[in-house]
Parts: C-alpha cells; structure tokens; sequence
C-alpha cells in the first residue's frame, strides 16, 4: 500500500470516527442539505461522500488574469511561486521593525510585478496597519488591481468584504456569468487544526465557490502543538480538514477549482512554542502536499523562501534556499510564502524580495534537464580544436555564452565587503524605477465602477486616495 493510500485511509477514518467541527451554521445546513451526518457542530463524513465531491474538482485550472500573458496554470507538473502571506510588520537589513503600512503593500506589489519569476499578484504580503482592520482586505484588493495586471491573489476578510470584492470582481470581468465562468482570482483559505474549520474562513470559501473562485484549502498544523508529533498523523488529520473544505466548495458549486494545500511544519518548544516554517519537518509534510495532490487529481499548494531568522543573514539565506528548493523538487504547484519573508512569516522584507527572487531563479535553473541533442553535443567544434584549442574564441562560445546562468545580485569577483547590499538596493531601485516607466493602466471607467462598489465596505474615501496616489 502507498504512503498516499495510508494517509487517505486515516484521514477518513478520522472524518467518519471523529468528524470535523464546523464553526458556520450556513455550512452546516449545506452538509446536512447533502446528507452527512451532523451533531452539533460536528460533521461526519464517510469515504464514499468524500470521495463523491472531491472528484468533482478539477485536475487542473487556470486562473485567467486581466493581462493573459499572466495566465496561471495550476496542475500537472508546473510550479508557480507567490510573493509573502501573512506578515504584519516591516524588517530592514539591519533587523529594524515596524508595522506594515499600505505604501509598504503597495511596494510589494510593484516589486512583485516587475519581477518576471511571479505570475501572480496581491494577497496579504503585509497587512497595513494604517487601514482599519475591518477595511482591510478592500483596501489589498483595490490596490492590487490599480498596481498588477497579473493572476489575483485574494486576501481573506469578513464574509462583507469577500461578498463586495465577489461583486466588484462581476463587474471587472463582464457580468456574473463571464466572472464565474473561469477562476479570475484565488484565495486562501486556512482550517483551525486540529480537525476545525473557522466561520470566518468558510464565509470566504462559500463566497468564492458561489461565484466559481479558486479556492486553496490548508491546514498549517505544528508537530507536538496543534497536530501529532509524528508526521503522518498530522498529515492525515490535515487532509482530513483540507477535504472536508474541498467536499463543501464543490457541495456549492460543483466543480469548482480547488487546490489541497499543507503548510504544516515543526513546533520548536525550547521556552515557547514557536511555528518553525523553515524546519526540515515542514518541507517534508508540505512537499508530500504534491503527493496527495496527486492522489485526489487536484493541485498542490505548500510554502518555500521561508526563514525563521529575525534578520537577512546566513540562516535566512540557507533556509530560504532549503525550503523553496525542496518546494519545487517536490513539484508542489502552488508556492505561497516564496518571497519576502521573514522570523517565521511575521514580517516582510524588501530587501529579502529582491533575495529570493534570485534564489527561485538559481533553483529553477538547476533542475533545469540537460538538453541532449546533435546541436547540443557541438561535436564537430570539440573534434576540431582537439587537444590544444580553446573554447574561449570558438564560434558556439560567441554565441552562446549569455545562455549561463548570470546572478543579479551575487558576484563571482566581489572586491568588497557591502556588495551584495548595494547590489540588492541596485537591484530594487531598478525594478521600481521600471515599474514607473511601464506601469499597468487599469481602464478608468471599469476601475471607477470598482470603487463604487467596494466603497460599500465604508473605507474612508482618504483611503482611497492614499492607495491612489502611491
């Protein structure tokens, strides 16, 4: 029997013995609707109910982006990475922090789309601490369309905030039927481990299935804390909620593009308990993400340039390496927290961005397959200069020697000791200085419809101004 198969009996065997708690009375009454068995707040599900929704979803989908040249497929074999999720403050290279601003987000999301590794745009790379937290998502959202023209990233808010961004995004793509008709747009959303869905998630997930968004269900239990010590119970027990999100998105709307995600990892209990993102246990569980994936015909998510050091050092870079590394060998699809972060996704770093952008271009460069073909094997040139030639002037060199790999930011012939700062800052002024020049134009009309809308949310029309004139 396969590791998956094992997993999968013990996930169900949890959801028909143990069930999941269910914290939304809507979603409650559409399990009861569809048959499962619910006492309280606590569903039950057999293998066979599961299994009948799960297939419903699709192996793989694009998400449609306003600029198609940013289409996103998830499925198969491709890996995509995304920017930072989830930081609420601001580190510098020195280590300084702050709280997060909506200049700060606004930053990130020029930085992200001028930065070719990205297909995707938007989420919550840093939450804005000068936006009222119940505004906050509308703010993300209209900044992300007024900044990026690629695939969106959702970040997740009250079920008024999904419901107005649902409605805003009907009007930004056509009318409800052109809107549902293909994911546009993608959104986390996270269980409670253990073995718990959260009323505010599920007003999300509801939202999104309504209207036939993409929906990444995750758990992102700690060994020991909120999950078992041992990684194949945390695996299955997170399955088991990541399937239970799936079954009632597709209980929504049936087909709806769905993708299994783990972002599970290690507690670290030496003197607190502490979500260690960058432990080698979370590239394990989250690369077996791929596998289960897999298993039920569906995309992938787990994490990678995760850090839990508190500055950019040694540790941020070999763990950051580590853990996008490991994403991508394991072919998870969707690589979220690939950018940015840091001190174990507390806080988002500029500098870091530009790092980790140059680590997802060195690794995707060395798993790259060695191209082997006549041309390639250039065996007329090597029997020509024979013993005593050179490469140096020969004519396969002229041409191709800019095809190698040249770093960005790293030298091979560094003379001082400040050169991989001033070359990220090199790097960073460039890319935003780009930005300026080649910014996306939004069409005014559709992007005033937009506001109209969300303004429903009652964000302060000075906040759109702020979000406007960055």
């Amino acid at each position: 029997m396969s590791s998956e198969q094992m997993v999968h009996d013990a996930a169900m065997e949890i959801m028909a013995e143990v069930g999941i708690r269910v914290n939304n009375a809507k979603a409650i009454e559409i399990f009861k609707k569809n048959g499962l068995r619910v006492e309280g707040e606590i569903v039950f599900f057999t293998e066979d109910e599961v299994m009948r929704w799960v297939d419903m979803a699709p192996e793989s989908f694009t998400i449609q982006a306003r600029n198609p040249k940013h289409n996103m497929v998830l499925g198969g074999e491709i890996s995509h990475p995304a920017p930072a999720y989830g930081c609420a403050f601001i580190d510098d290279w020195e280590g300084n922090r702050r709280p997060g601003t909506m200049a700060d987000f606004i930053k990130c999301l020029k930085l992200v789309h001028m930065q070719d590794v990205y297909s995707i745009n938007g989420g919550i790379m840093v939450q804005p601490d000068d936006i009222p937290s119940e505004w906050a998502s509308i703010a993300m959202f209209y900044a992300t369309l007024l900044y990026s023209d690629k695939a969106i990233l959702l970040p997740t808010g009250s079920k008024k905030e999904m419901e107005l961004i649902m409605e805003a995004g009907c009007e930004l793509f056509g009318g409800q039927e052109a809107f549902s008709e293909a994911p546009r747009m993608i959104s986390l959303i996270n269980t409670v481990s253990p073995l718990t869905l959260d009323e505010v998630m599920l007003d999300c997930l509801m939202a999104l299935a309504e209207h036939g968004q993409a929906v990444i269900v995750c758990p992102a239990a700690m060994l020991g804390a909120t999950g078992s010590i041992s990684m194949a119970g945390t695996l299955a027990s997170g399955a088991a909620e990541s399937l239970a999100g799936i079954v009632l998105a597709q209980m929504i709307r049936p087909g709806t593009p769905a993708v299994f995600g783990v972002q599970s990892t290690a507690a670290d209990m030496r003197g607190s308990i502490t979500f260690a993102c960058a432990a080698p246990e979370g590239t394990l569980m989250q690369g077996f993400a791929a596998k289960m994936g897999k298993f039920y015909k569906m995309p992938s998510r787990g994490g990678g340039c995760q850090t839990d050091a508190p500055r950019i050092n040694c540790q941020a870079g070999y763990e950051s390496m580590l853990t996008f590394s490991s994403a991508y060998r394991h072919g998870i699809n969707f690589i979220l927290e690939a950018g940015g972060v840091m001190d174990s996704v507390n806080a988002t770093s500029f500098e870091k961005m530009i790092i980790d952008a140059e680590i997802i271009r060195l690794v995707k460069a060395a798993f790259r397959p060695i191209e082997v073909n006549e041309q390639t094997l250039n065996l007329a040139e090597i029997k020509k200069l024979g013993h005593t030639g050179t490469f140096v002037t020969a004519q396969s060199t002229a041409k191709n020697f800019k095809t190698l790999y040249a770093p960005r930011i790293g030298l091979r012939n560094a003379s001082t000791a400040d050169y991989l700062k001033e070359n990220i800052d090199k790097e960073l002024n460039r890319l935003l200085s780009k930005y300026e020049s080649d910014r996306p134009e939004p069409e005014a009309q559709v992007m005033a419809e937009v506001k109209n809308i969300l303004a429903k949310s009652g964000l302060n029309p000075k906040h759109f101004k702020t979000i406007e004139n960055n």
